[in-house]
């Protein structure tokens, strides 16, 4: 029946990103993304172990969003079980998201931060006027009709990705639509720059060795501050926040200790323990900082880690049921881009996510020295919506890393 059935491709550009939300629901939409993100994370490291991983929790939720309001019966609920979104109508999620999306591009002058979406389908296909309406007044989506038959379509989507993260994100569609079956598709595209709050000197940066997991070892320029950041000491880590200017966007870097591993920590966290246990620890502390530059350009097909945490109906041509959109959809792919750099100015980053339809005086100082894998995320502490997470086991290491599931 496969052959039947129209394909509903999803694509997700990431990028990096931080609610003063003034509802229920926004407050509910942030929790539900930020433990998606840890889920997410938590399933790809487990199927590309010691591997380097970074990825947008916002973006991907956010198109997986878009294309579920469109979701009916088992579809609709394995969506929401997975994205932690129970309990929410489509409407609610879209208004929530719309606030979200308003609080984190305008919040801050400090640095650069946008947001995009575009819904793309296959003239002729009759999609529903109230799923074309709820994406553009709740998402600001983009809508256009596109002939996927003509070999200008990929030309169209891989441009537009290229230019909402400012060339960061290229040829995110490709291998990504089929010319007589995809009929829509749906992207969302996030761009981050922003200098440290206090940049590291270039002068303080020097080669360092790195110990990589399995016991080799490598030289890694190491970046070095001794200043004041919010810092604290967890069962098995220490942790620090490093902020940008302005202060509203901030990166969390976590290093486990020796005993330790990204595997294991990873195992404690979640969206809940994040929330409630881990952010409210951190005091601020007078302390020395070592960190790498680290540089990570990461493709994954989404298809089987979203089928392994729950999302099965929505990829099976004969379960999928996205009745509130057209007739006989099924999701055929879901692919996120990221690309996220760290220097001694500040941090990069840039994603893509598609779907294819078809402290006091008297504290101690602190020493980090990120000598070993660790966890990075970035926050924007307005709205507390975790936009980049990543594992970086060698800051060094090849500079495109594609895993295809």
């Amino acid at each position: 029946m496969r052959h039947d059935r129209s394909l509903l491709a999803v694509y997700v550009l990431l990028g990096t990103i931080g609610l003063s939300g003034t509802s229920i629901a926004d407050h509910s939409l942030t929790a539900g993304d930020n433990a998606f993100g840890f889920k997410l994370i938590h399933q790809l490291l487990k199927d590309q172990p010691v591997t380097n991983i970074s990825i947008s929790p916002y973006s991907a939720a956010t198109v997986l969003h878009m294309v579920g309001s469109g979701a009916e019966g088992t579809t609709k609920t394995e969506m929401q079980q997975v994205l932690e979104t129970t309990g929410l109508s489509s409407k609610e999620v879209g208004a929530a998201n719309k606030e979200i999306a308003q609080s984190l591009t305008s919040a801050s002058s400090h640095v650069i931060l946008t947001t995009a979406n575009a819904i793309w389908y296959r003239q002729k296909t009759p999609i529903k006027p109230a799923f074309i309406s709820a994406n553009r007044q709740f998402y600001g989506a983009t809508v256009e009709e596109l002939n996927f038959t003509h070999p200008c379509a990929l030309d169209i989507i891989n441009t537009w990705a290229s230019d909402k993260t400012q060339g960061k994100i290229k040829r995110l569609a490709d291998g990504m639509i089929d010319p007589e079956t995809t009929r829509l598709f749906l992207a969302n595209a996030i761009y981050f720059k922003g200098k440290w709050s206090k940049p590291f000197l270039v002068k303080d940066t020097k080669n360092q060795t790195f110990h990589l997991h399995g016991g080799g070892e490598k030289l890694i320029p190491m970046m070095r501050e001794s200043t004041h950041l919010d810092y604290r000491e967890g069962s098995g880590y220490q942790a620090v926040r490093l902020p940008y200017d302005g202060d509203n966007l901030g990166m969390y870097v976590f290093l486990p200790d020796s005993s330790s591993s990204p595997e294991i920590l990873l195992a404690k966290l979640s969206g809940s323990t994040w929330q409630h246990e881990i952010k409210s620890g951190f005091r601020y502390r007078e302390g020395t900082l070592v960190l790498p530059q680290f540089k990570i350009e990461y493709s994954v097909e989404l298809r089987e880690p979203l089928q392994s945490l729950g999302m099965r109906a929505a990829f099976d041509a004969s379960t999928a049921n996205f009745s509130g959109i057209a007739p006989g959809l099924f999701i055929s792919a879901a692919r996120q881009k990221t690309f996220v750099e760290v220097n001694e100015e500040g941090t990069e980053a840039a994603a893509v996510t598609a779907v294819t339809p078809s402290l006091t005086a008297l504290t101690p100082r602190f020493e980090m020295i990120v000598d070993r894998p660790f966890l990075f995320l970035i926050e924007d502490k307005q709205t507390q919506m975790i936009l980049f997470m990543g594992v970086v086991f060698d800051p060094m290491s090849d500079n495109w890393i594609e895993r295809s599931h």
